[in-house]
């Protein structure tokens, strides 16, 4: 922190406010004397301060912190014509054009980022969830009799994110722990509010956020909290490593969660437990780090749905037809490819481009690919005219194929521009690679320098 530019930010936001120094003082509960030191740019505010400072200032601590306004604030036609565009779109996921005729009137669509894919499927969320269900029903027999003051804990939320989108979504000073994050372990994060709370800190005597806080509230409550959370996803794995092997040790805690420097752009799995308190509702995140996830959870058989597969039974008198309509990144020359787990393909295709989407062996239209609730799906953004249909008559070809489904004559001449269609493939599983029209092996989708690639897996 810059004293000199803080202290300038400082002065400049107060006097915007036409506030005095004393007046500042008495919101933030300092002396006149520390908001004057501050402004000469003799001395910054204590990190606990920055928050209510900011609060005051009606800033954020970002901009304190780097000593310049690090946001703009939108103008009131800014925000009506953001609010006019919203409208124009789909409410629930901000998809504009959707023709829902092929998909279920219930069924939630929303625009898949292959650069943030769903890493962990409906199974493994719901083991999470039920594990810290189980959880929250132990601390809420820890709690009682003892704190009157704490009524309910429960499960929020279990969901998926990159490390980014969680730092973004948590206050900027909160009472956060690393066990291990960094090397495929999880942190702790307790909002400020409730952190104070469950230290028995009167937030309005108390406002400052010290070091000595994050320690306390470790030994109070984060030890055991973590020691039991881990006991109980140890009790669910096949148990062939220790309860020591298996445990993640604290490295480290603080006020600041963006100083611990998760990497940028990995995924993560996010548990929300809810409190519910005399204050107010509050929360505690639990951050799974994706390879504690792989590496741990799944390598020792937590998420026992892994090998689980569901096969759909047809009825005999039923008819049935099988898939003629695909989505595909692509067909090419099959001597480009060696079928070795890990090589990576690149494709000709930009990450902003269009998939084809065929009937039979006819590319007849270009779509986005979206989510249609667990599975994928493709949204059409241009009809092919004929004399730009692309016809795939080649004998031996290998294409990269993200699904299928069937499509009549009937429904193939109702189809037009925003058109969703549900395909078979559940959305985060491999896609197949199709060599002369037999699958042979199955990839990850990737993204290098914006081009849409392969990963073999298997």
């Amino acid at each position: 922190m810059d004293a000199q530019k803080t202290g300038k930010l400082i002065n400049f936001l107060r006097s915007k406010k036409g506030i005095t120094q004393k007046e500042l003082a008495t919101l933030i509960n300092v002396s006149d004397k520390a908001v004057s030191k501050w402004e000469r740019g003799d001395g910054c505010p204590d990190v606990g301060i920055l928050p209510l400072l900011a609060q005051a200032l009606e800033t954020d601590v970002d901009s304190l912190l780097n000593g310049e306004i690090t946001r703009r604030e939108i103008t009131q036609e800014e925000a009506e014509a953001m609010l006019k565009e919203m409208e124009a779109k789909d409410p629930a996921n901000g998809l504009s054009n959707i023709d829902r005729q092929f998909v279920p009137a219930e069924a939630k669509i929303k625009f898949y980022d292959f650069k943030r894919p769903d890493y962990f499927g409906r199974n493994q969320l719901r083991d999470i969830w039920l594990c810290f269900t189980i959880l929250c029903e132990k601390l809420k027999s820890d709690f009682a009799g003892i704190r009157k003051d704490l009524y309910s804990i429960q499960v929020s939320s279990v969901d998926q994110l990159d490390n980014d989108e969680f730092m973004q979504s948590i206050p900027q000073l909160s009472f956060f722990y690393s066990y291990d994050y960094n090397n495929n372990g999880f942190a702790i994060e307790v909002d400020p509010q409730l952190g104070k709370q469950l230290l028995r800190q009167d937030l309005k005597k108390y406002p400052e956020f010290l070091e000595y806080d994050v320690e306390l509230l470790q030994i109070a409550y984060i030890n055991s909290f973590s020691k039991r959370m881990q006991e109980l996803l140890y009790e669910n794995t096949n148990k062939t490593i220790s309860l020591e092997e298996f445990e993640k040790p604290l490295t480290q805690k603080t006020l600041l969660p963006r100083s611990t420097n998760e990497p940028n752009g990995q995924m993560c799995m996010l548990v929300s437990l809810e409190i519910e308190t005399d204050n107010g509702k509050g929360y505690i995140n639990i951050q799974l780090n994706y390879y504690y996830c792989i590496n741990i959870l799944s390598k020792y058989g937590f998420f026992n749905h892994d090998d689980l597969k569901l096969h759909q039974l047809t009825n005999i008198k039923a008819k049935h037809f099988d898939n003629n309509c695909f989505v595909e990144f692509g067909r090419f020359m099959p001597d480009t490819f060696a079928f070795e787990p890990g090589n990576i393909f690149v494709t000709d295709l930009n990450y902003n481009q269009p998939l084809n989407v065929l009937v039979g062996k006819d590319v007849k239209f270009k779509g986005q690919v979206v989510a249609v609730d667990e599975n994928f799906g493709i949204r059409i953004s241009e009809l092919l005219p004929e004399n730009k249909i692309i016809h795939y008559d080649e004998e031996h070809y290998i294409a990269l194929r993200l699904g299928g489904r069937y499509l009549s004559k009937e429904d193939e001449a109702k189809v037009q521009e925003g058109t969703v269609l549900a395909l078979d493939l559940e959305c985060g599983s491999p896609l197949d690679i199709i060599q002369d029209g037999k699958c042979l092996a199955r990839g990850e989708v990737v993204i290098v320098d914006d081009t849409f690639g392969v990963r073999i897996i298997d």
